[in-house]
């Protein structure tokens, strides 16, 4: 990435919501810990945090309209709930507007709102820390317990979550989107050792 694009990317992250802006840094701070803890590098980790969500407060038909232009195909399910088009309408722009080319850090940006079979263990760290960062994990003894778990079980606590999201999905009537329920079974399944 130039320093040209580390600039530019700054400025947009300065621009974002004051809300955003404070999860942002809190999915930071609990990235670099989950890194330390598991022996990931704390640089890709902080970058891959703080460009997640450089899209979350663009409104829906909005996600639509770059997701096509940027040549994504949105499945049926993107289609109806377009804010899960944010992390893949995000990988695209670090790449077109603001040179990132670290293929991982990408592929945090594109999964980290659904998960996805074969995440690396950079991806499983961010993908817990933008869902169990104090913030949300406050007040909620399910999160607080995936939050413990993350320190010495990633693979455990990303299959609790997705676990607790089927849940709330088939409560709610929702649709599962298929990325992460194919995280799910292939964690289920290895765990189980099937995999």
């Amino acid at each position: 990435m130039s320093e040209t694009g580390l600039e530019s990317l700054r400025e947009h992250i300065e621009g974002l919501p004051g809300g955003l802006r404070r999860h942002i840094e809190a999915v930071v701070a609990e990235a670099r810990r989950l890194a330390r803890l598991h022996g990931v590098d704390e640089e890709r980790a902080v970058m891959a945090a703080w460009t997640h969500d450089i899209v979350r407060a663009t409104d829906p038909e909005e996600l639509l309209r770059l997701a096509h232009e940027l040549g994504l195909n949105p499945n049926e399910i993107e289609e109806a709930a377009p804010i899960l088009l944010h992390g893949p309408v995000a990988a695209r722009l670090l790449t077109s507007r603001y040179g990132v080319e670290d293929e991982e850090v990408l592929a945090v940006a594109r999964w980290h709102s659904t998960g996805r079979a074969g995440m690396s263990t950079l991806e499983k760290v961010l993908f817990l820390a933008d869902k169990v960062e104090p913030g949300k994990a406050a007040g909620r003894a399910d999160l607080e317990e995936i939050r413990r778990l993350a320190e010495t079980d990633l693979d455990g606590a990303v299959l609790r979550y997705l676990d607790l999201q089927l849940v709330d999905a088939v409560g709610q009537g929702w649709p599962l989107h298929p990325d992460a329920v194919a995280a799910r079974n292939e964690l289920l399944l290895t765990r189980q050792g099937g995999g």
